[in-house]
């Protein structure tokens, strides 16, 4: 936790990737309703309708609890020593293949215990990760030091000029999968741990549509 308290994820676009993230990398989360305190697992999110779905275990009686569309509900879920939590609404609850699922709204804010937005995976020296763009090598493929579901860190000669802020259109190549177009924007560039010839451009992905993104996290999810 921060100095001054918890840190929050407002920003739509991280609030999304760390959906991704969450229902792929660590699934389990409870949710608040009232006194009720249900177990359950994460979904994927669907960006178009800005819902998600919870899905919960085992048999809970909702006899003489009122659901209803837009009523707050709290969720609460962890990886290690990362916590997170958020308040939502409901849009409907539903039985579906003998489990329950509720269909919640997209959180405005996710509180979390530290800073760090998702989980990154150090991927520098497997085989398959890469990203090609016109900006960077003339579409050869540069090697990636790290990904996650919001975004990738790409190793780059200490000559590059890249400069923060700045977006390009770029190819994402993974292990066993067709490339995925995606944009990309420079986030912030550090040096690369004991290479003075070579940098780290940490970007995030501007854009990249939900089956893409759901294939990113589904692969961090193996990664051993």
């Amino acid at each position: 936790m921060s100095e001054n308290g918890p840190m929050w994820l407002t920003r739509a676009e991280d609030v999304v990737a760390h959906l991704y993230f969450a229902a792929a990398e660590i699934g389990a989360a409870s949710l608040e309703l009232g006194a009720l305190k249900i177990p359950g697992s994460l979904s994927f999110p669907n960006s178009e309708e800005q819902t998600f779905s919870f899905f919960s275990h085992g048999e809970v009686s909702l006899d003489g609890v009122n659901i209803d569309e837009g009523q707050i509900v709290r969720f609460d879920y962890s990886q290690g020593e990362s916590t997170y939590s958020f308040i939502s609404e409901i849009v409907e609850v539903s039985e579906t293949q003998a489990r329950r699922r509720w269909k919640i709204r997209f959180p405005n804010a996710i509180e979390r215990n530290e800073r760090r937005l998702v989980r990154r995976h150090r991927v520098l020296g497997r085989q398959g990760f890469s990203v090609t763009t016109d900006r960077l090598g003339d579409r050869l493929p540069q090697k990636l030091y790290d990904i996650a579901a919001a975004g990738l860190s790409i190793v780059v000669p200490t000559r590059n000029d890249l400069k923060v802020g700045e977006g390009f259109t770029g190819s994402l190549h993974l292990p066993g999968r067709e490339p995925i177009p995606c944009q990309i924007e420079l986030r912030n560039i550090r040096p690369f741990p004991g290479d003075p010839n070579h940098k780290l451009a940490g970007c995030r992905f501007a854009s990249l549509n939900d089956s893409d993104r759901e294939a990113v996290s589904s692969l961090l999810a193996s990664l051993e």
